[in-house]
């Protein structure tokens, strides 16, 4: 009988693994992975492994675990949401966990009971009501169309100061969503529930709704943490695929996304004293007649000028060599904007930098590091490369 708890690690490289139809089914399904059969009876061809945490598939749940140290996924989920280190890896409360979705569950009731701790933020929601008397302000032209002249019920809004506020919701759902969940820890059930009892009376924001911006400020910077655990929950947990008869459903976050998230906001720290703006995903067009549409990972704009060109690649290094693909298109790049240099940036490979001189062309610089460095190391290396080339 083929197992209920199947595990699966991010992987480039195809592994066979057994696996129950459904599960190979709910896997490609959901982009999970690029899942192939074999001549063995319930034996698949797994690889493209790019998603990381827990999916129940047809009753079934699949562990899709990081190369990348929980710890340090973390840390670097944090900085690509912030621009800066908004918890540190000591912020976590948890020590053995090396699944991400144990982790996070811990991660979050420390920051969110950390938050709560002096009783859920007030603020003022303004309400549309008719009431039998006048509160607040009187709504004329609603009273006449509504009410045809009557008096009474009055149609008024008013504003109440109350806990049932955008920066509650979102922690609120954050929690029922993490209840829901595969593998969180029995000592973080009850915790989880102590959280909910705060919150009562808040309104649970619905799966699939569109998740409201907080913005911050002093009143709610206590919950600054809480809340960038509550997204990324919000976020990964809003996976659900189905597939005729089977269902994915879980808490995924895609490692391709962290990568470029991060490398987007470490690069966008070190340009600040240079002036100008970093923009990602910047369009533009290849060819005279403007059919050919590029988009850059990220390039560097000053006065509305591009100078410079960086695309972020979440790619290992293959037989030593890195894919020629992406030098024709970084190379391409740079004849576009009349750039002397263009840089590619991947997420594991060589530790030093590498020179693509290429003839007739712009010299490309190579750089990769491994994800099991500390993230702020990263940053203050992408740092290093941005003063020493003195880009502009």
């Amino acid at each position: 009988m083929l197992p209920s708890t199947i595990e699966l690690r991010e992987a480039d490289q195809p592994v066979v693994h057994r696996l129950p139809r459904a599960v190979a089914v709910g896997l490609a399904a959901a982009n999970i992975a690029t899942v192939a059969p074999t001549l063995g009876e319930d034996e698949y061809r797994v690889s493209g492994v790019r998603k990381v945490g827990v999916v129940r598939i047809a009753g079934h749940t699949v562990w899709l675990r990081p190369k990348t140290p929980v710890r340090r996924l973390f840390a670097m989920l944090g900085y690509a949401r912030a621009g800066s280190a908004i918890w540190t890896e000591d912020d976590f409360g948890f020590e053995e966990d090396v699944d991400l979705v144990p982790a996070l569950a811990h991660a979050f009731v420390r920051q969110a009971s950390r938050a709560l701790a002096g009783g859920p933020l007030r603020g003022y929601v303004t309400h549309e009501d008719a009431l039998p008397l006048v509160r607040g302000r009187w709504r004329i032209g609603d009273q006449l169309t509504r009410r045809g002249g009557q008096p009474l019920p009055v149609e008024v809004s008013f504003d109440d100061y109350v806990e049932d506020i955008t920066e509650n919701q979102v922690l609120l759902s954050a929690a029922t969503r993490l209840l829901r969940l595969p593998g969180v820890p029995a000592d973080v059930l009850g915790a989880l529930g102590r959280i909910m009892r705060v919150l009562d009376g808040v309104t649970v924001i619905p799966v699939g709704a569109p998740v409201p911006v907080v913005r911050p400020d002093r009143r709610n910077a206590r919950y600054t943490s809480a809340l960038a655990l509550a997204s990324l929950v919000l976020a990964g947990s809003s996976v659900e695929q189905r597939a005729g008869a089977v269902v994915a459903s879980g808490f995924l976050v895609d490692m391709w996304s962290v990568f470029e998230d991060f490398v987007s906001a470490a690069l966008r720290e070190a340009f600040k004293p240079h002036g100008g703006v970093l923009v990602s995903q910047y369009q533009s067009t290849l060819d005279v007649e403007g059919t050919v549409k590029i988009a850059p990972d990220l390039v560097w704009l000053v006065d509305g000028e591009v100078r410079a060109c960086i695309d972020v690649k979440y790619k290992v290094e293959k037989h030593g060599q890195y894919p020629n693909a992406d030098l024709y298109q970084m190379a391409a790049y740079c004849r576009r904007f009349g750039l002397d240099e263009g840089w590619l940036v991947y997420a594991a490979g060589e530790s030093e930098g590498r020179l693509i001189d290429v003839i007739a062309g712009p010299v490309i610089r190579l750089h990769a590091f491994e994800l099991n460095r500390s993230p702020l190391v990263l940053a203050e290396y992408l740092s290093s490369l941005v003063l020493e080339r003195r880009v502009g």
